[in-house]
């Protein structure tokens, strides 16, 4: 992966599996210390992880 901003090499990356078969991805390059998160292959913002995260939790009560 390079980083969007540096066009560096070195990222770290993570991937996190949410509820309701959600993966979201995220990435930090250790060269310029840019971060942001992937879903299905397009950059998405926090808010939406987050709400992504918080539909996972919502969904599972009954």
């Amino acid at each position: 992966m390079r980083c969007p901003e540096c066009k560096g090499e070195d990222c770290t990356h993570i991937e996190i599996h949410l509820k309701d078969d959600h993966t979201v991805q995220f990435f930090s390059c250790r060269r310029c210390e840019a971060k942001w998160w992937e879903n299905e292959g397009a950059t998405v913002a926090l808010d939406d992880v987050l709400n992504l995260a918080a539909e996972g939790r919502g969904s599972s009560k009954a």
